[in-house]
């Protein structure tokens, strides 16, 4: 009887231990993560700049200067985790575009007044980096919801280019950081797949920069190996900035969205 009821408490602690090593298990359970992938955004751009009382109008530069409005860049993401529901996550990205037109109207920017039928060369440069800390507000086996903030940090140039009459090269360029609140969730229906999404947004006046973003994003992966797997994802940004400085002032109305691949590699 003794033996019994030894061999049924043995068998009961057992299954403790096992139910509590499943409940300690995460579905984020990754130390660190890189992901390099490759990015193929659509963007539309909408810029203007007034400078020594020459008001210019808002330009769309994909459609003035016939950028490419697709092409594939470089991207990171990564991610630290720092204790059980403590991580860090970073990412960065930039576009860099320019081409040669026409002019079919007149337009003004930064100061000079480039006439209609004049060959210009536009030029439009962007990059952003973030890096937030995120909390798990829920961690089980297959799920992690996690409450982020963190900062963006962004610069823009553009330019225009003339070699014939007038001959003239106006550029303008702005950076500056902003904080970013957001949410991030993954799951892991299985062993080698993952699902997750995220959404920051923030509004902010700083300095001489009044601006507002949204940011969004969605993504598979395949683990083809424990540490080794396959992305595929869709990330969506939006910026809204005014600009008032010493010598110039302007807006930015910037979309940028489209599909990512690239692979993982976890630790």
């Amino acid at each position: 009887m003794r033996t019994t009821s030894r061999a049924t408490a043995a068998r009961t602690l057992t299954a403790l231990a096992i139910a509590c090593t499943a409940t300690t298990a995460v579905a984020d359970d990754d130390r660190f993560s890189l992901t390099i992938s490759g990015f193929r955004p659509s963007s539309n751009t909408e810029i203007s700049a007034s400078a020594d009382d020459v008001v210019g109008q808002q330009i769309d530069f994909e459609d003035t200067f016939n950028l490419a409005q697709e092409e594939t860049r470089p991207r990171i993401d990564g991610m630290l985790r720092l204790g059980d529901r403590h991580r860090l996550i970073f990412n960065y990205y930039d576009l860099r575009r320019s081409h040669s037109a026409v002019l079919d109207e007149e337009i003004s920017f930064d100061g000079q007044t480039f006439a209609i039928d004049t060959e210009v060369n536009g030029r439009f440069d962007f990059s952003l980096a973030t890096l937030s800390y995120e909390y798990a507000l829920v961690q089980t086996p297959t799920l992690t919801v996690g409450a982020q903030i963190g900062a963006h940090w962004a610069e823009a140039k553009a330019g225009i280019r003339s070699d014939g009459e007038p001959i003239a090269d106006v550029s303008t360029r702005a950076s500056g950081g902003a904080p970013a609140i957001g949410l991030r969730v993954l799951g892991t229906p299985g062993e080698k797949w993952r699902f997750g999404g995220y959404l920051q947004a923030f509004k902010a006046d700083i300095s001489e920069i009044d601006g507002r973003f949204t940011r969004a994003g969605v993504f598979a992966e395949y683990r083809v190996v424990k540490n080794v797997g396959v992305q595929v994802g869709y990330d969506w940004f939006n910026l809204k900035a005014d600009y008032t400085k010493s010598s110039w002032s302007g807006a930015l109305d910037l979309d940028i969205k489209g599909p990512t691949a690239g692979l993982t590699f976890a630790f």
